[in-house]
């Protein structure tokens, strides 16, 4: 069985990747406190208390974009940060939602700096379920109650039933809406009833090198709801490719074309974090014994 090579992906992040994905290997891999994350995490935050400035970095405006605020609550939910965090972006996320509650994919402001084509945005856009699931999902996953939420819950509710297999990230939020939903008898059906779409928007190809999803962008660890929907024989050999995809450089490709070679490091560095943890919970990453200590969480 293949191990990717930890210290050469210790390298790529330490000399390419921004400051917070430093900060987020060391807590992840070298038992490191939760602190410098926050603190770095900070930087993008404005005073209204929304997340901005490239945040996502394949577009650069500095006013806050929705999909943002749904990177600083993933961030927030990894060093289980304390609730007024999440209730802080909650009290200004009415700021960038729509009318029927949901939040559009992009805003106009996004039009100010260097984007992506996909970020484009000349006109106000209606609501999409992506980003607003997800962002209730770590809001759930936080016991968070908040206003804004039902509106935002009714609207998702609404969006399930027009998903379609074209359209991997929405159908990603609708993964981890059910998922964190509560109320887990009115969550059972959809569940089910999601596997076949799930199936049909991913990939199996292991070699394919467009913008695909695999298994495991939808079964991110043996415990998501998606993992049950593949089975092991599919999980593996996509590990399995997954681990050889590691660059000589310790680091790994992006399948999209970045705006910039600032911006492709960057990318890089979150998708060489994000397949290191993957990797990791699966089995397929050996971390010396002295980096798994348990972290006590600072707030």
């Amino acid at each position: 069985m293949a191990y990717p090579n930890l210290a050469r992906a210790r390298d790529y992040i330490f000399s390419n990747a921004r400051l917070l994905d430093r900060h987020l290997f060391s807590f992840h891999f070298e038992a490191a406190p939760a602190k410098p994350i926050e603190q770095a995490l900070e930087a993008y935050q404005h005073d209204n208390g929304l997340y901005g400035y490239g945040l996502e970095p394949d577009k650069r405006a500095s006013d806050p974009q929705p999909i943002d605020q749904a990177i600083a609550m993933e961030l927030l939910d990894t060093i289980r940060a304390d609730p007024s965090k999440f209730l802080s972006i909650c009290d200004a996320l009415p700021k960038l939602t729509n009318p029927d509650g949901g939040l559009p994919f992009s805003h106009p402001t996004v039009e100010a700096a260097p984007h992506a084509p996909w970020w484009a945005c000349k006109e106000p856009q209606p609501s999409s379920i992506n980003p607003t699931a997800v962002i209730l999902s770590y809001l759930w996953r936080n016991g968070i109650s908040h206003e804004w939420m039902k509106h935002a819950e009714e609207f998702c509710w609404n969006e399930l039933n027009k998903l379609d297999a074209t359209r991997p990230h929405s159908i990603q939020n609708a993964l981890a809406f059910l998922a964190a939903h509560p109320d887990t008898q009115r969550t059972e059906h959809p569940l089910r009833e999601i596997r076949e779409l799930v199936r049909q928007a991913t990939c199996f190809d292991p070699h394919a090198e467009d913008y695909v999803f695999s298994p495991l962008r939808f079964a991110t660890s043996p415990n998501s709801p998606a993992a049950s929907f593949f089975t092991e024989d599919e999980l593996q050999l996509h590990l399995e490719t997954l681990v050889n995809q590691q660059q000589d450089d310790g680091g790994w490709p992006i399948n999209w074309p970045a705006i910039s070679e600032g911006v492709l490091s960057e990318c890089r560095g979150i998708v060489t974090l994000r397949n290191l943890k993957l990797l990791r919970d699966y089995g397929r990453l050996e971390v010396p014994a002295e980096k798994t200590q348990v972290r006590q969480l600072e707030h």
